[in-house]
């Protein structure tokens, strides 16, 4: 046989195949796909139905998930009617009528629509044989369409769909999302107010893995006063199990992220007590107990929410959480859920404790030379050692020195031996009522050369440079003898 020969069998054979391919495709692809025509071709539209938005009274869906109704109601204020949607299968959930709203809007405003393929004879490769999902769409008039949808195009743009007849259409795929969802997919995921509309109060947070709660306080002002400073960008503060603030930057969603508060989705409609009991909520892993203004709240956060992955593995994606007084049980993703997970000491502030100079009213402190006394009349604005009144300009300076030290980085190991130096604030009645504190006390221990370790009432905390505890040593005797304080 001839090299020419064999090239022309090789050729009709391919071409054989080419046909077998092309003949199984027009099976199952589309007679006529909008999206792939070009721009000059003409695409055909065909009528759904002639009714308008405002003419929908009531939408009922049936798909994988189960069944739901949604009805216009009526309601009037000011002399103005305005039209809602509610449905009773939400079963006292609050529903987001935002998402509502995009399927009532999504399958009212489906009045001409690409035609795909008229009367089809296979709608099996629609997914309209058995169509996943059907909408029935009820108008004012008595009338009604139903609306059967399949799977999406090639593309994934757009959702094949049909009428009572076997002419084929496409609906935009997110326009048309709703009628593919469960009921619970139109529950409210935002369950407090934001964070503009109030202020977050107090924060406590009870856990399983925690020796005691965790409790955090905003710092007001209390006293109105000219000469006040912000000596800190920090807002609030911890006051159990320690007192320190609350790092406005690492720690802020401790607090802020409880203002908009929003789940991830709606796992039960109802809290019955099975299921309560199958999120571990009737006995939770944490209780994060709040006030958002003068609103009081709990949190019950339960078991984790785990995904399957390969190999027999999972991870774990969220909690199960309850807002009590809310109706429905939620899924809180990881990412949200810092109450459950947070370490309260990876949130201190570098700068602990700045209290406002006129808040405090004796400071007690003790150096390897002694123990010094001093009082604070915040009402005049004077100082004092002892009977001797002391410059005010040294000791707000001082002051500054006393509450400055920054913490370079984390430290919670156990310390030894006798502070180098510590410091005793005693405060003022008003302020220890607020934050539920008394006194503070830091005191600084040698680690090295180079640093030590400061401690909040007893609590090591940081590493910080040794020239702090150094200066404030040297320092105190130049304030009592009215010399200008060394800076760092």
């Amino acid at each position: 046989m001839s090299k020419s020969t064999k090239t022309v069998m090789i050729s009709a054979a391919a071409l054989v195949v080419l046909g077998a391919v092309l003949a199984v495709l027009l099976i199952f692809l589309p007679v006529q796909d909008h999206e792939h025509l070009s721009s000059e071709d003409e695409v055909i539209t065909v009528n759904v139905t002639d009714k308008n938005r405002e003419n929908v009274t009531s939408v009922s869906v049936q798909n994988e998930h189960g069944s739901f109704l949604f009805t216009r109601s009526e309601k009037t204020n000011d002399n103005k009617t305005e039209f809602y949607w509610s449905s009773g299968e939400m079963l006292g959930v609050k529903q987001n009528n935002t998402v509502v709203n995009a399927l009532i809007g999504g399958l009212s405003g489906l009045s001409r629509q690409p035609l795909v393929e008229q009367n089809a004879e296979n709608l099996d490769k629609y997914g309209l044989e058995d169509p996943l999902a059907t909408a029935k769409i009820t108008f004012d008039d008595g009338t009604s369409t139903v609306l059967f949808f399949g799977v999406n195009n090639p593309s994934d743009t757009s959702v094949y769909f049909r009428v009572g007849d076997r002419n084929v259409m496409t609906a935009d795929k997110e326009t048309v999302s709703g009628v593919f969802f469960d009921i619970r997919d139109f529950a409210q995921l935002t369950l407090t107010e934001s964070l503009s509309d109030t202020t977050v109060e107090t924060v406590k947070i009870e856990r399983k893995d925690l020796e005691s709660a965790v409790e955090i306080r905003y710092m007001s002002d209390i006293l109105d006063d000219d000469d006040f400073v912000q000596a800190t960008s920090n807002t609030h503060k911890f006051v159990s199990p320690f007192t320190a603030e609350v790092d406005a930057s690492a720690g802020s969603a401790v607090y802020n992220d409880l203002c908009s508060l929003r789940m991830s989705r709606c796992a039960f409609l109802e809290q019955t007590e099975e299921n309560m009991e199958s999120c571990g909520l009737n006995d939770p892993y944490a209780i994060v107990s709040f006030t958002l203004g003068v609103n009081e709240y709990r949190l019950l956060i339960g078991d984790e929410i785990r995904k399957e992955l390969d190999g027999g593995l999972s991870e774990v994606t969220g909690y199960y959480a309850v807002l009590e007084g809310v109706v429905g049980i939620f899924e809180l993703d990881k990412e949200n859920a810092v109450w459950r997970t947070f370490a309260p000491e990876k949130l201190i502030s570098r700068r602990p404790l700045s209290p406002y100079i006129y808040y405090v009213r004796r400071i007690e402190i003790k150096t390897p030379d002694g123990e010094f006394g001093f009082d604070i009349d915040s009402v005049e604005k004077r100082f004092f050692f002892g009977e001797k009144e002391l410059d005010t300009s040294i000791f707000r300076s001082y002051y500054q020195q006393l509450i400055g030290s920054y913490g370079e980085e984390y430290y919670t190991e156990e310390v030894s031996g006798s502070p180098i130096f510590s410091v005793r604030f005693v405060y003022a009645d008003e302020y220890a009522d607020k934050y539920g504190c008394r006194e503070n006390t830091v005191e600084f221990y040698e680690f090295d050369e180079r640093k030590n370790i400061a401690a909040i009432d007893g609590t090591a905390v940081f590493k910080v440079s040794a020239i702090y505890a150094e200066r404030l040593c040297e320092n105190v005797q130049r304030l009592i003898n009215g010399k200008d304080i060394i800076n760092l």
